[in-house]
């Protein structure tokens, strides 16, 4: 992976525009209702943490950063390009091993 320094202009947009645009959590609802039982939280409350969640990976991300979630795995931009005035960007994700080897055992 090349070394990505992020999005041109991306730290003046980002701070122009909070955390970036808000994020929408759609077909999540059943992890919106576990954060609600395990934390206590209202339904709104656990909506709005879990798009704060998604926003913050997005928002590293264009800043050129790696996201690594311990047992999970990684969200990262590999190859951002400029073609026709475009910047074309395409977000990764490589899973841990053992998340890997845990889904495969699964038959």
């Amino acid at each position: 992976m090349e070394n990505f320094k992020g999005l041109p202009g991306i730290e003046d947009h980002l701070a122009a525009h909070g955390a970036g645009q808000p994020i929408e959590v759609q077909e999540l609802e059943h992890i919106v209702e576990a954060i609600e039982a395990y934390c206590g939280l209202t339904k709104e409350q656990s909506n709005r943490l879990l798009c704060l969640f998604f926003q913050e990976i997005r928002s590293a991300m264009l800043r050129g950063e790696i996201v690594d979630i311990r047992g999970l795995g990684s969200f990262f931009i590999a190859s951002p390009s400029v073609t026709s005035n475009t910047i074309k960007v395409f977000p990764k994700f490589t899973p841990k091993r053992s998340l890997l080897r845990r889904l495969n055992a699964r038959k």
